[in-house]
């Protein structure tokens, strides 16, 4: 099983709890992550544009995203924090880790500046639990 995520999707896993945009979406992305959480050394594939998560979703209009140039910034924040490039290959493992010790609170707010989910606090939530696993 291969999984493809766009840089800003390997924080947005760590804080997925079954909400979204559609139904569809959302089933779609419990299956990306129970499958994660359940081997997680499964690779996961950098690419800069649609990826495993964007299925379902109701801003993939024919494979592309309409928000992508909101999206692209986000994706540039969280390379940068992540150190992640389009073609890097790691596991959801070696991901959360990297999370760990490179997403502080402050590189979040502004790693996520613009994102609408960014304001419901779960991502947040699930940052702090997680470097609280250090």
């Amino acid at each position: 099983m291969k999984f493809f995520f766009r840089p800003h999707h390997f924080l947005c896993t760590l804080g997925f709890e079954g909400k979204g945009y559609s139904p569809d979406f959302v089933k779609n992305y419990t299956h990306v992550k129970e499958a994660l959480q359940n081997n997680e050394e499964l690779p996961i594939h950098v690419i800069p544009h649609l990826d495993s998560v964007c299925g379902g979703c109701p801003h993939n209009q024919g494979g592309v995203c309409d928000t992508e140039e909101k999206i692209r910034a986000l994706d540039n924040r969280h390379s940068q924090v992540l150190e992640l490039a389009p073609g890097d290959v790691l596991t959801w493992a070696a991901a959360k880790q990297r999370i760990k010790e490179n997403m502080t609170l402050s590189a979040f707010h502004e790693a996520c500046k613009g994102c609408q989910w960014k304001s419901l606090g779960i991502c947040e939530k699930a940052l702090k639990t997680h470097r609280e696993e250090l």
